[in-house]
């Protein structure tokens, strides 16, 4: 049963991974209750619900794309090679993996194995955002962002209904305490669900378009997060060579389409500095 919570070979904690695997799941079973048996979509023409299916089904499949690659993409330094190159400015040793490890990596204590251009340890996720799983992880804060607003738009009309048949101040408390409103008997079971999910999806959305435009800053000044946090800026090379350097030759499409190749110019080992 321990191999549930925690799991080897350079892999973070999969509690995280099957939390977050069971809320969506739980988006996704409350979406498809609403709308086959509550009011369904917004008031819309044939022509604006085909757009909203659409729309879904784009969004869904970069999620869902850009998860697999940010989990299949191991960004650890476990099958590199290290061995003959040369040591230089910024290499340092880790005593934990008991190798020398090359600049912008770090040792992650949850993956338990060196990342190359660490970033930092996602914690939704149960993986370290890397060298090689930093463009799917920027292209799924993008697309959840979008889907969850999508989804909160799907359940506004049940959602407004349920607030409609509520005072006002009980309208407040539902949405803002929708555990208080289920324990104390003012909704049921069902109607906290609704309001739970519609909450948490505003709260999700808020966080991918946090990160998003964070991480954003970041790609565009090439540096990492601790790189950030130190004030350091070694690696800017100007904004279009940063999200080459980061996302490929390919940049400018790689938000459309998970699986669009677009090498990346570099090996996470030795990078290009501004001087």
């Amino acid at each position: 049963m321990g191999a549930v919570w925690a799991a080897g070979g350079g892999r973070g904690p999969r509690l995280p991974l099957l939390l977050t695997a069971l809320w969506a799941a739980a988006v996704a079973l409350e979406l498809a209750y609403v709308l086959l048996h509550g009011p369904g979509l917004p008031a819309a023409g044939p022509l604006a619900r085909a757009l909203h299916l659409l729309l879904a089904a784009f969004q869904l499949l970069n999620v869902l794309g850009n998860a697999a690659l940010f989990l299949l993409r191991d960004p650890g330094i476990g099958g590199v090679v290290l061995a003959g190159r040369a040591l230089g400015r910024g290499w340092d040793y880790c005593y934990q993996c008991q190798s020398q490890v090359p600049p912008r990596s770090g040792h992650c204590p949850a993956c338990r194995v060196c990342v190359l251009r660490r970033d930092h340890h996602c914690l939704l996720l149960g993986r370290c955002v890397g060298f090689s799983n930093y463009r799917p992880f920027l292209c799924l804060l993008l697309h959840g962002a979008g889907l969850l607003l999508h989804v909160t738009a799907l359940l506004g009309p049940a959602l407004g209904l349920l607030l409609r048949a509520h005072s006002q101040l009980h309208a407040v408390t539902l949405l803002l305490l929708p555990w208080l409103m289920l324990l104390t008997g003012g909704v049921s079971p069902a109607q906290f669900a609704l309001a739970f999910i519609a909450d948490t999806c505003v709260a999700g959305a808020l966080l991918c378009g946090a990160g998003l435009l964070f991480h954003g800053m970041l790609l565009l000044r090439g540096q990492t997060t601790r790189e950030w946090a130190h004030g350091q800026r070694l690696y800017d090379l100007g904004p279009r060579r940063n999200m080459e350097a980061a996302l490929g030759s390919r940049w400018l499409l790689v938000w459309l389409w998970p699986f669009l190749s677009s090498p990346l110019p570099g090996d996470g080992i030795t990078f290009q500095t501004a001087d």
